[in-house]
């Protein structure tokens, strides 16, 4: 048989071209080959190797892993179990993974390779700390394919963001981005994420601007796949916009993004998620399409490559027992939250959707009173007080706001009393009240308890350090120096510590100050872009001048007589004799002459000569004749005169 039809020999000299050609090799073509090679011999190892290389370059995961595990998997057990593990990764299979990974390691062939499939899967596995030592190791040895080292930086960056996001900033510590990954479309994108998980979200923005642009000037791209890439950009940047409050932005973003053109399903839920929490802002919103929208992209994201990390797990749960709340579903929110324990959903989640739900219908007061109560049985539980605390400044009582803050702390074990987010809150209280001492001592207690953590918190730190400079006692300030001493430890660069110890240090210990004062920046270099002259020409507020007591008196002012305007009628004469009598009613006057027949009667009954008639006030405002009534009185009784009456006479 000629080797042309060989299918082996055929299958040899396919590869042997492949090897010298410079060109993409077509797999499809390689497949073909190696399934002749294979029908003519289920045994040959080269064959079925050659298969699953070329089944995984086609994203044939599920039929190269058929393969290892069929009647012929134990022909490439050994020489192909790379394949295998790489294979198992993709699928989900993270664990078993892991174990091909070891078997590969254990017959020392390609290890650095089993690394790095070693570091993905404990990437996924959400194993951080083991992920991070992994491509420490790799970056410090020597790199043998020429985009290794990228692929590292790119790498290490994205396990720094999941890192924090997942909760675990001490594996990363005071680590910054190199200015080289910054060059890159990944390394960019992977240092905007970073930032953006450290809260630094204007930060975040410019990265993701830098990350879109070095996307666009990939020339190697198509429209689709350049499409594909700038979609997580820009979920991250609506993400972001959204967190400064610019929602306006981050609608306009949101609706430039079609979610239903979205290739990946993880991508595409967390759009559904992010639309609906947008859209919550605006005044059109709409909680049972929110709804729909989100339960669309649940039921879609099916695949293992959809799962989301922990962190966003939680946050899916939590936005979803929040939409059953406005959609009016408070069973099925109570249902969710209340077997969720205390240390699964963040410290204080479950009760405050707890809480929601069972004042849902309530008044304000009512609201108050349920919480008050329910928090009085549980005075450990953080979402209850912090619900409390917003009710009641809602409610104007911020002194009541503070007790329940403080009655929290006081139950608390140290591990949770002294979080950040707590005592920062209680510090803005006192703030509030000009608590200055409270402020002090609470930072005080909190900065004790942190100094002696394996992870210090440097934002407590450093409050509690300002807190002290503001205090005369030498042993305030002593201590916070001692407290920036531990900061600069922790970060030899930070000025803002070096500054706080030369505060400290400036009235106590004067000698400590030359040490740090030279790495702060001088005032020459802090002053040398400032023109004064522009500076005064632009409008600077001059000081004012102290004056002596004789400067400040003031002369008394002289007070201008106003003239009133003469209220005269329209119709006076300054040479007529006004009248004397003009100010009494025209009926009191002595000239006045009444007109027509019942006018002449009340004249003279009127009391120009006449007898005076007594009368008396009654209470609802009216008078009565009193002669007029005791003429009554003298008459006989009410029924015969009322007989009498029969015609209209006017009494």
């Amino acid at each position: 048989m000629s080797s042309s039809q060989n299918p082996a020999s055929s299958l040899e000299s396919l590869l042997r071209n492949l090897s010298l050609a410079h060109d993409e090799p077509n797999h499809e073509e390689i497949l073909k080959h190696a399934n002749n090679a294979v029908r003519a011999d289920k045994t040959n190892a080269q064959a079925l190797h050659t298969k699953v290389v070329a089944l995984l370059n086609l994203d044939r995961h599920e039929d190269a892993l058929r393969l290892f595990e069929g009647p012929s998997g134990k022909f490439i057990e050994d020489s192909a179990i790379f394949g295998k593990a790489y294979a198992l990764y993709k699928l989900g299979r993270l664990q078993e993974a892991l174990e091909a990974v070891r078997r590969g390691e254990s017959l020392g062939r390609n290890i650095r390779g089993y690394q790095h499939i070693a570091a993905q899967a404990n990437y996924r596995l959400e194993n951080f700390e083991e992920t991070a030592r992994i491509l420490n190791h790799l970056t410090g040895t020597l790199s043998e394919a020429p985009s290794e080292e990228n692929d590292l930086r790119v790498n290490t960056g994205a396990t720094n963001a999941q890192a924090i996001w997942a909760g675990r900033r001490d594996l990363v510590g005071n680590k910054k981005t190199p200015r080289e990954d910054l060059d890159v479309f990944e390394g960019a994108f992977n240092a905007a994420c970073f930032s953006i998980a450290k809260g630094e979200f204007s930060q975040g923005l410019v990265l993701l601007k830098r990350a879109r642009q070095l996307c666009n000037e990939l020339e190697d791209l198509s429209d689709e796949e350049r499409q594909s890439e700038l979609e997580p950009v820009t979920l991250q940047e609506i993400y972001a916009l959204s967190r400064t409050g610019q929602i306006e932005q981050a609608s306009e973003l949101l609706n430039s993004l079609s979610p239903e053109n979205i290739t990946d399903e993880s991508l595409k839920t967390i759009a559904a998620i992010n639309s609906g929490a947008i859209a919550n802002q605006t005044e059109d919103y709409n909680p049972y399409l929110a709804w729909r929208n989100y339960e669309t992209a649940k039921r879609q994201a099916t695949s293992h490559m959809a799962s989301p990390f922990q962190f966003q797990k939680r946050l899916l749960d939590l936005d979803e027992m929040i939409l059953d709340l406005h959609t009016g579903k408070t069973q099925k929110a109570r249902n969710s939250a209340t077997p969720i324990p205390r240390s699964a959903l963040w410290d204080g989640c479950p009760s405050v959707i707890n809480a929601a739900a069972v004042t849902a219908n309530m008044a304000p007061g009512e609201q108050i009173k349920k919480i008050e109560a329910m928090f009085k049985a549980d005075p450990q539980d953080i979402g209850l007080a912090l619900t409390l605390v917003q009710l009641r400044i809602r409610a104007g009582n911020v002194t009541g706001a503070m007790e329940a803050l403080k009655t929290l702390l006081e139950n608390l074990e140290p591990s949770s009393r002294y979080q950040p987010g707590l005592i920062g809150l209680l510090v803005l209280l006192y703030l509030r009240q000009g608590a200055k001492e409270h402020i002090r001592k609470i930072l005080s207690e909190a900065s004790e308890w942190w100094k002696t953590n394996s992870s210090p918190n440097p934002a407590i730190l450093r409050a509690a350090g300002r807190a002290k400079l503001d205090s005369s006692s030498p042993a305030d300030l002593s201590s916070a120096g001692e407290l920036f001493s531990s900061l600069l430890q922790l970060d030899p660069t930070d000025k803002i510590s070096s500054a706080g110890i030369v505060a400290a240090y400036a009235t106590i210990d004067p000698a400590q100050i030359p040490t740090y004062t030279q790495s702060l920046p001088s005032v020459e270099s802090l002053t040398a872009t400032i023109n004064i002259d522009d500076l005064e020409a632009a409008g600077v507020a001059q000081p004012t001048r102290k004056r002596g007591a004789e400067d400040m008196t003031k002369a008394p002012r002289e007070t201008k007589i106003r003239k009133k305007k003469p209220r005269l009628p329209k119709d006076y004469d300054p040479n007529k004799k006004v009248d004397p009598e003009r100010w009494l009613p025209m009926r009191d006057r002595s000239y006045y002459k009444p007109k027509g027949k019942k006018d002449k009667k009340r004249a003279a009954a009127a009391t120009q000569g006449g007898p005076v008639t007594e009368s008396m006030d009654l209470a609802g405002g009216g008078t009565i004749d009193v002669v007029k009534v005791d003429q009554a009185k003298k008459q006989g009784g009410g029924g015969a005169n009322k007989k009498k009456k029969k015609k209209g006479g006017k009494w």
